[in-house]
């Protein structure tokens, strides 16, 4: 009898740490612990993402594992150390990913959604080949750039500037770039004075560019933050006399919507990674692939401020105790309680999704 058992244990070890391992089946093991990276957690927006993060663990009943993901070997670094543990269920990255990150996940076994961030232009078709890849979900980036240079148009700015993040750090800036390019290029009245690209060192350019620049009417940067405020400060230019638009909320920035100083912002990305989540949760749970080609994100609208009116919405929505989606809304996105759900749903969910559409959903 004894002997039976031996080999039954041996069996249902053998068996149980094989499921541990799947993609599809290591649900079957226990509670999950779903790994969240992220290149900064004490920013307004890590602060937000693991607030929303925190809020889905005790909703799906899952650990939550946060970890800083940097870049290049950094990252890769990160990466293996966080999955040298061997139980590590799942990886969601808000912070860029690469080959050689998905090349350490899928050597562990575990799969990879990315939200809010999508791996390089250059990278994302060999990201692509590895069956551990799951696609992501993105912020319409582009769309966000080119509204930013707009914004500014409208409100009649002509002699600009533009500061972006350094090429190839993150697709999102990149394609924020773009956008605002596009724009300028489709309207030649708009002066492009400079454009400068740093490692987000936003508040040095406006220093330089009040130095190099008298006639310099506006300032769009490709993402907004308190040391940008604070230099127009020191430089005698918050007074309306330059606008400028960004993407992004800091806890300026009402301030100068306030003042007629800011023109245009967008935030809500928090949303982005709790729609991904839905995505890693369903192919945990069954196995289920949402995105037919992960060559290419679900791109999502920002919540757009177009004013102070715009900001105090924002602020009530954002700063609520009830996330931009609750529970209940996020099942709908998951196989486990929606059977019937499909890609066409997380594109549509993603269109719809604005100040408006989140007013209306929490009865305001």
């Amino acid at each position: 009898m004894k002997k039976i058992l031996s080999i039954a244990l041996a069996f249902i070890l053998v068996f149980g740490l094989a499921a541990c391992g799947n993609g599809e089946g290591s649900n079957d093991g226990g509670r999950l612990r779903i790994a969240f990276g992220y290149g900064d957690w004490e920013s307004a927006l890590g602060i937000q993402f693991r607030a929303s993060f925190e809020y889905l663990s005790e909703a799906f009943d899952f650990e939550p594992v946060f970890f800083i993901l940097g870049h290049g070997e950094d990252a890769v670094a990160a990466v293996e150390s966080l999955l040298a543990g061997g139980d590590i269920d799942g990886i969601m990255s808000s912070a860029s990913w690469s080959v050689a990150s998905m090349l350490v996940a899928d050597r562990h076994g575990v799969p990879v959604v990315t939200a809010a961030q999508f791996p390089a232009d250059q990278e994302i078709g060999s990201i692509a080949a590895f069956d551990t890849w799951l696609g992501g979900v993105t912020d319409n980036e582009f769309w966000a750039g080119y509204q930013t240079m707009r914004a500014l148009y409208n409100a009649g700015s002509r002699n600009v500037t533009w500061s972006g993040l350094t090429a190839g750090f993150s697709q999102g800036h990149d394609d924020r770039t773009r956008g605002a390019l596009q724009f300028v290029s489709e309207n030649p009245s708009m002066n492009l004075l400079t454009e400068s690209y740093t490692m987000g060192q936003w508040h040095g350019d406006v220093t330089t560019f009040v130095a190099v620049f008298p006639e310099m009417d506006g300032m769009a940067f490709t993402s907004m933050n308190n040391g940008v405020y604070n230099a127009m400060e020191v430089e005698g230019i918050a007074d309306g006399s330059v606008l400028i638009a960004g993407t992004d909320v800091a806890s300026m920035t009402g301030d100068m919507f306030e003042r007629g100083i800011q023109v245009w912002s967008a935030g809500g990305q928090y949303a982005t990674p709790m729609v991904a989540f839905a995505i890693l949760y369903s192919y945990l749970y069954d196995g289920t692939r949402i995105i037919p080609d992960t060559t290419r994100p679900i791109e999502r609208n920002y919540l757009e401020i177009t004013s102070f009116e715009d900001y105090l919405v924002y602020s009530s929505l954002v700063g609520g105790d009830e996330p931009l989606y609750s529970a209940d809304e996020i099942r709908q996105f998951i196989t486990r309680y929606n059977p019937n759900v499909t890609f066409n749903d997380f594109v549509r969910a993603g269109q719809e999704f604005s100040l408006e559409s989140v007013n209306a959903r929490r009865g305001n």
